[in-house]
């Protein structure tokens, strides 16, 4: 074996190195190839060439002589997050076909099946049949090595095959076949995002809001607070800046609203009862989708507001309540009876619901925090301070605060306690200040209202005189997860200071109570209610789960879940599918050139000295003059998608 290897791949230098056999993944990727490029995460790599072994990111402390054999190429790849593993098993099959010249029916078979994933038309028994497949033609010829790979990457990476056949949706947007435009791709929910920006470049924001609606119940609620990932992969981004998706959305959904009267039609009764436990964004959008389809709706709420999270988590200062019962009053005028106050398992049993009703959907989130602190009135969790905050209008905090944490949530705690005059907030975090998983706008936000981030630390110990809280003991972590890839932090005791607090929040996750429901439920080794990840149903016969149920993720996710488990009540039910209104059409227009003599119009935040003071909301929405500059900044990416430029 040469010491002379090519190194490929998403890294910050490529090329020709020499290599000893002695040295680990690690060591080549850091010392030689200088890392992955614009700071990206590793998700595979592929030593040896086409053939070679395929190495997970937490086994790169192997040696190179330790893999790789005597038929294998001197390469190395080094795959980030945007590789795609549906379109690496599709290359590899035609490279066999095309370039090895190994063509049999076999092969064409493999070829064919990955296709239909790639162009989202295979069925759900489809990975299945490919296992099977490899399986029992292992005896064929030349194809050995392909088989182990095929059998490698279908057990690592079985989500994103999951997401192509179920979700038509290639992550990173490589797969052509269910891709109408990046943005949409990137939208959990597929709302058209080129389509409701042309209609409003119109000045048909009534219509533009009611395609939103199509895929979005909560279009005005997402125009404040939605994470916007179909922003981080708009097209014009990579030229100069990415188009104001979220502004616009607000927008529209506010001029709508102004203009008032909104109606939606929807079907006659159909005789047929859906319940919804949990009125949070998966329950909203479900119990929407289902009344617009002919059901009665009846959503239980053990809480005094509706929205969930959305109501209780969320403050003011970014999504007001006001804006939130704007939209749960359309659905409310659909016919969907909302029972507030209202806690299954206390004030009405689950299993007389299951009795009453032709479906039940729980949807009632991940509303318990974790609290790894002592049981003490000066520590709480950041989920019972912000409900205490935004539902029960409480007032008083300490003053000098400490937030453990690094999302949103966590930011969402320390900007509240700014507000509520908290004289000192710091916020602690095991990961460092750009690995914080918190979104880059609330993390500034936070800095310029005058939180103090204590990034890379955690708590030690707590200090306390007689029963009163008066400081914590911070120590810095040094690693957070080890070569197995898992979470498992390691801390440098030698390294530790104290901060004076009289209040810890903590903001270090949720989870779900299910103590409500029937103990015939299945639940995983996690706790959690088993639920089919196509239909959404759980283990018992007319019970659906959705939303952070299944796993907590992004509002727009949770609303995404919401339509399709209501597609598949409505398909248990035997119905004839959802009903979202009738056609909007958008119209196809000539790309103007003139597009790049535009510059992105931004939202403006108010001054922080002033914000901190109040709840008000931090960002002014678009003007019409400002609005339509920036919507006229969209390349209509849409335009060469092999749908029609419409939705039903």
């Amino acid at each position: 074996m040469s010491n002379n290897f090519q190194i490929l791949g998403d890294v910050n230098k490529r090329g020709k190195h020499v290599l000893t056999p002695d040295m680990t993944i690690k060591d080549i990727l850091y010392k030689h190839a200088e890392g992955m490029k614009d700071g990206q995460a590793v998700k595979l790599i592929q030593l040896g060439g086409v053939h070679g072994a395929l190495i997970k990111p937490q086994d790169m402390n192997v040696r190179i002589k330790d893999i790789i054999e005597h038929n294998f190429e001197n390469k190395i790849m080094f795959l980030s997050d945007l590789f795609c593993p549906v379109d690496y098993l599709r290359f590899l099959t035609r490279f066999y076909i095309r370039e090895l010249k190994v063509d049999n029916a076999h092969l064409r078979y493999l070829n064919q099946a990955i296709e239909s994933i790639a162009n989202g038309k295979a069925s759900r028994e489809i990975l299945s049949e490919v296992n099977l497949e490899i399986r029992k033609s292992e005896d064929l010829q030349g194809v050995t090595r392909l088989h182990q790979i095929f059998k490698f990457i279908l057990m690592e990476f079985e989500g994103e095959f999951f997401d192509h056949i179920a979700n038509k949706k290639c992550k990173n947007g490589i797969c052509r076949g269910l891709i109408k435009a990046q943005c949409m791709n990137a939208c959990p929910a597929d709302v058209y995002i080129p389509g409701y920006i042309e209609l409003m470049k119109q000045n048909k924001e009534e219509e533009a809001y009611h395609l939103m609606r199509k895929n979005n119940p909560l279009s005005f609620i997402c125009g404040l607070v939605c994470a916007r990932p179909c922003e981080d992969r708009c097209r014009r981004g990579e030229i100069e800046s990415t188009v104001g998706v979220r502004a616009l959305k607000r927008y529209v959904s506010a001029t709508t609203f102004d203009k008032g009267g909104i109606i939606e039609e929807k079907r006659d009764d159909n005789g047929k009862k859906v319940a919804i436990i949990g009125s949070g964004p998966a329950g909203l959008t479900a119990s929407y989708y289902l009344a617009r389809s002919g059901y009665k709706v009846d959503v239980y709420e053990a809480e005094k507001v509706v929205g969930g999270m959305l109501s209780m988590g969320i403050p003011e200062y970014r999504l007001p309540l006001e804006t939130i019962m704007d939209e749960v009053k359309l659905i409310e005028n659909l016919g969907v009876q909302f029972h507030t106050n209202t806690r299954v398992g206390t004030d009405v049993q689950f299993n007389d619901l299951k009795a009453n009703h032709d479906a039940v959907l729980l949807a009632t989130g991940s509303h318990i925090g974790n609290n790894f602190g002592p049981d003490h009135d000066q520590v709480e969790t950041a989920v019972e301070f912000l409900k205490d905050v935004k539902v029960n209008g409480r007032k008083d905090v300490g003053q000098s605060v400490l937030v453990v944490g690094g999302g949103d949530v966590a930011m969402d705690a320390a900007r509240t306690a700014i507000r509520l005059g908290a004289q000192n907030v710091m916020l602690a975090s095991l990961e460092t200040y750009s690995a914080m998983p918190a979104s880059a706008e609330e993390k500034e936000g936070a800095l310029e209202e005058g939180v103090e981030f204590i990034a890379g630390y955690g708590i030690s110990d707590f200090g306390f005189n007689k029963k009163e809280l008066t400081h914590v003991e911070l120590k810095q972590c040094t690693s957070l997860i080890d070569d197995d890839g898992k979470f498992n932090p390691i801390y440098d005791e030698n390294q530790k200071n104290a901060v004076k607090v009289d209040q810890v929040i903590y903001a270090v996750g949720q989870k779900s109570d299910i103590s409500y429901v029937s103990s015939d439920l299945e639940v995983d080794e996690l706790g959690r209610l088993k639920v089919d990840p196509y239909t959404f149903k759980a283990s018992l016969k007319g019970i659906f789960v959705a939303g952070d149920m299944i796993k907590p993720g992004l509002a727009i996710e949770a609303i995404a879940q919401g339509k399709h488990a209501a597609a598949s009540i409505d398909e248990y039910l035997n119905g004839i599918g959802l009903y979202t209104g009738v056609d909007i059409v958008v119209p196809e227009r000539p790309l103007d050139c003139t597009i790049w003599d535009i510059e992105k119009v931004h939202e403006e935040n108010n001054n922080p000295e002033v914000r901190r003071t109040n709840f008000d909301v931090v960002s002014t929405s678009f003007g019409k003059e400002d609005a339509l500059m920036e919507a006229k900044r969209c390349m209509r990416c849409d335009r060469n998608s092999v749908e029609p430029l419409y939705l039903k």
